[in-house]
């Protein structure tokens, strides 16, 4: 066909302008949660550019996440405030609520308020495998969650829940255990309570992450958890990890990315040019 291929063909270096160098730089920072701005200088790149290579590098990082091991998980959502980052000003899809301003009334609780926050649902067993996935707004139901449960707990598992209604439903392939939080004699779920505090701690540096990113960053957290234990530095881990890596989303697929609990944007109808619906 006229065209060169290599071992190396459709990997994240072999497609890449930037060398191993740069990358392996980047791994560095990457490692380290550091800022987009300082991992930019760092590396010698554009802000711009530093954004791009994180998002790729979570995309590699989620192809690298193991399966679970069956054993005994405990199982907790919780949430994440929501992050409508970009310009949407000229656009025909309106804002799901009003504006917030500077940010700050999306940290302010209330009524009403419940609706802005990302549920992200959470699983871990004894041996340290877990998950984080976003499964809804607001509120999870038994089916939302049935649908993340069921790929990622293996067969003959036991789960371990704080009661909420919607489990009896979605954990009903399994052996299902309810604890009562307020009577911890009864038993807990106190392993995935220390990974939220984990999880919060890891996002909270990065003062807000896009919602529609907010997979990239959990796989990311995810990794981090899975690969905490290896007896090899976790720079040159992730190093190796990026050199032999692979992806499928462009840079133009990144951009046009919506997520997967953006669809309250696509649900509503595009207005035409004198207001009315179309």
């Amino acid at each position: 066909c006229g065209r060169t291929f290599s071992a190396k063909t459709g990997s994240l270096l072999a497609n890449s302008k930037l060398g191993p160098a740069v990358w392996m730089a980047f791994a560095e920072c990457m490692a380290d949660a550091l800022p987009l701005r300082e991992s930019a200088a760092r590396c010698g790149v554009s802000l711009y550019t530093a954004w791009f290579m994180r998002m790729r590098v979570c995309e590699v990082m989620a192809s690298l996440l193991l399966p679970a091991r069956k054993g005994t998980f405990h199982l907790d959502a919780t949430l994440v405030r929501d992050n409508l980052s970009g310009n949407l000003k000229d656009s025909v899809l309106e804002m799901p609520r009003r504006r917030h301003r500077n940010g700050q009334d999306g940290r302010r609780g209330g009524k009403g308020l419940g609706k802005e926050r990302i549920v992200v649902e959470c699983g871990v067993n004894e041996y340290g495998d877990c998950f984080c996935e976003v499964v809804g707004r607001g509120s999870a139901g038994a089916g939302e969650l049935a649908m993340c449960l069921s790929p990622r707990i293996p067969e003959g598992s036991t789960v371990v829940t704080d009661g909420h209604p919607s489990y009896a439903f979605a954990a009903r392939r399994w052996e299902h255990v309810t604890v009562n939080p307020a009577d911890p004699s009864g038993g807990d779920i106190n392993m995935v309570n220390a990974l939220h505090s984990r999880l919060k701690g890891f996002l909270r540096p990065f003062h807000g992450v896009a919602t529609r990113r907010l997979q990239r960053y959990l796989d990311w957290f995810c990794y981090a958890e899975q690969f905490k234990r290896s007896g090899m530095d976790r720079r040159e881990l992730l190093y190796g990890h990026e050199a032999a890596g692979t992806y499928w989303m462009t840079r133009r697929l990144t951009h046009c990315e919506i997520g997967n609990i953006m669809v309250y944007w696509t649900r509503q109808y595009p207005r035409n040019v004198n207001g009315g619906l179309t």
